[in-house]
């Protein structure tokens, strides 16, 4: 998971706070000095951030074996449901004939990712770890029985919904919950290694469950079982989580820290929660501003071109974009506690590595909505090979961020695995340009398609290992829940724009190829072929009609990939603005009042050249 795959009010300065020559470095770098006094002290964390570092001492080696074998058990069922259910989604939605609306759902899942990152960061530091897992299994349950039982697109919207806030809440409390019990240096291995070593056995597992189950059973068996392995899977590592919390002495609540005296009524303690803590406007004008922006342009095609003519649909594009430039001033001058703080904005490096991430998986994204598809069409494969396929730059990616965390630990630094990892990604999605449409009437082999997949795999595992630590690196404690919140939601708003271009690309795109190349008596099932994959792959290999139908998703999905390229090749100049982060022994997750007067310093910036 990253994406995935999937991760205070005070900040950190890097440029701007004194500092001082370390005089075990070079002449090119200087010690990035945080100011204490502008820190919260211990007293003023937040009761989830408070409890965390209680509950770091209070663990027992016993404990924390079992908390981290039930991390570990719980990602290999989180990744294991991924990976097999990735499967369904073509099959699901071609059952209500709407295949092509799977761009318009993985936008909406996309919105809801982007909106449950800060909400999600913010919850956790108030109400605490053990809370956010919890709640996260409990919506990712919900959304796999509303797809088992679903029976038209608004309902299988409504479940990846659900499913969207479970997943990226088990992501992102996974990594702030690893930023809790490791030391800087260390993180980027433990960061990778639960879902690294989960992903291999899942990858190929997976695939193998989620055929049999399709040759065998139905698809609706196969998203309704995650709901009951799920909350299994999940007991142990909450189960110790809740153990010993109830065993740290409560020295701050929740209510205290909100600022909820017990004679103020109950509305006002509401509105404060969720008007001042959350930023409910801020949330409210995001959601809505990115909703009717990008959903739009995902629902646009030469099948319902004339939405462009309409009033109301142009009336909802410019009104997206205006809700999102009022959301920035909001935030940026009127919030109290905005949702995406400026202090994040104004961090070259923080700013730097996001758009990577959204670019990247706009990348993603734009190529991979009916990827799997187009290998099933167009590449002759069944649904479990396609899947694997597609899924083999995760596999690559999880075993590259291995390496990557622990040349990190070693060489102390993060700049160059991204000037390493960014090029290698570029690589690998100019070879799979090429193989999409070779020119022959064919598609790359199975090995091709695999190895280009990997390349970009190992690039992103290089570049966004080293990315989120250095993000991590150059905030306060306080701090990391919520920039690692803004760097996951950046990811998804890359995602959710790539989706909306994919969709809008494939529906412009691959109906009229498929009125031009089919023949002549069959032009007419154009239609239905384009809606379902069911129908375009029932045409016999070989035949006229399966020669066109091939043609026509061929030539689509490289428009589709010349988009990703073009993604692929602006994250070369972004790459250069990530500051030199190096990483040393001591811990960014302490609190001031816990570091040595002589121990300030959590990272080395190397000057810019």
């Amino acid at each position: 998971m990253t994406i995935a795959m999937a991760k205070s009010h005070h900040n950190l300065s890097i440029d701007n706070h004194s500092s001082h020559r370390d005089t075990n470095q070079s002449h090119d770098n200087f010690q990035a000095k945080p100011d204490i006094e502008d820190q919260p002290s211990q007293d003023e964390a937040q009761p989830g951030v408070h409890r965390a570092d209680m509950l770091r001492k209070a663990w027992t080696k016993q404990g924390l074996v079992i908390a981290f074998v039930g991390l570990f058990t719980c990602t290999l069922a989180i990744n294991f449901a991924d990976y097999s259910t990735q499967t369904y989604a073509a099959y699901t939605t071609s059952s209500f004939k709407q295949h092509s609306a799977m761009s318009a759902a993985r936008v909406v899942m996309n919105i809801a990712r982007i909106a449950a990152y800060p909400v999600i960061a913010k919850l956790g530091d108030v109400f605490g770890r053990a809370n956010m897992f919890t709640l996260s299994i409990f919506a990712s349950v919900l959304g796999y029985v509303i797809y088992a039982a679903c029976t038209n697109i608004a309902q299988y919207i409504a479940a990846g919904i659900f499913e969207a806030i479970g997943s990226t809440g088990y992501a992102l409390t996974q990594q702030v919950f690893v930023a809790d019990m490791t030391s800087l240096v260390n993180r980027g291995i433990w960061s990778t290694l639960p879902d690294s070593l989960t992903t291999i056995p899942t990858l190929y597992l997976g695939t193998i469950v989620a055929q049999h189950i399709l040759d065998h059973s139905t698809w609706r068996w196969g998203w309704g079982m995650w709901a009951i392995v799920l909350p299994v899977a999940s007991l142990p590592l909450i189960g110790s989580m809740y153990f010993y919390q109830r065993r740290i002495p409560a020295t701050q609540t929740v209510s205290s820290f909100l600022g909820w005296e017990s004679g103020k009524p109950w509305w006002q303690k509401i509105f404060q929660l969720f008007w001042i803590e959350l930023d409910l406007p801020g949330a409210v004008l995001l959601i809505a501003g990115l909703s009717l922006l990008l959903v739009p342009l995902s629902l646009t095609g030469s099948g319902n071109s004339d939405l462009w003519v309409r009033g109301s649909f142009i009336a909802m594009l410019v009104v997206g974009v205006v809700l999102l430039i009022v959301f920035g001033i909001w935030d940026a001058w009127f919030a109290k506690k905005p949702f995406v703080p400026y202090r994040m904005i104004n961090n070259r490096t923080v700013v730097a590595a996001c758009l990577l991430g959204a670019l990247d998986f706009f990348h993603y994204s734009v190529f991979t909505v009916f990827f799997t598809s187009y290998l099933q069409v167009a590449g002759h494969f069944s649904a479990g090979p396609a899947t694997r396929i597609d899924n083999s730059l995760r596999v690559a990616f999880q075993v590259a961020g291995i390496f990557a965390a622990f040349f990190m630990k070693y060489t102390k630094r993060s700049q160059i695995w991204v000037l390493t990892g960014v090029p290698l990604c570029v690589l690998g999605m100019g070879v799979l340009y090429y193989l999409v449409d070779p020119g022959n009437g064919k598609i790359g082999s199975e090995v091709s398609l695999v190895t280009a997949k990997s390349l970009i795999g190992i690039g992103r595992g290089f570049y966004q290992t080293a990315a989120q630590v250095s993000v991590q690196a150059v905030v306060a404690r306080q701090d990391v829940s919520v920039v690692t919140a803004v760097f996951f939601a950046s990811m998804s708003v890359g995602g959710a724009i790539g989706t909306s271009v994919a969709g809008a690309i494939w529906r412009n795109t691959l109906p009229n190829k498929l009125e031009k190349y089919l023949p002549e008596e069959l032009k007419d099932q154009a239609s239905a072929i384009f809606g379902s994959i069911v129908v375009a792959r029932k045409y016999a290999a070989g035949t006229a009609a399966r020669i066109a139908i091939d043609r026509s998703y061929r030539e689509s999905q490289r428009l589709l990939a010349t988009a990703a390229l073009v993604a692929m090749c602006l994250m070369l100049v972004v790459m250069v603005f990530l500051k030199n982060v190096r990483l040393d022994q001591e811990e960014s997750t302490k609190t001031p009042t816990e570091r040595e007067p002589d121990a300030t310093t959590s990272v080395v910036v190397a000057k810019d050249t």
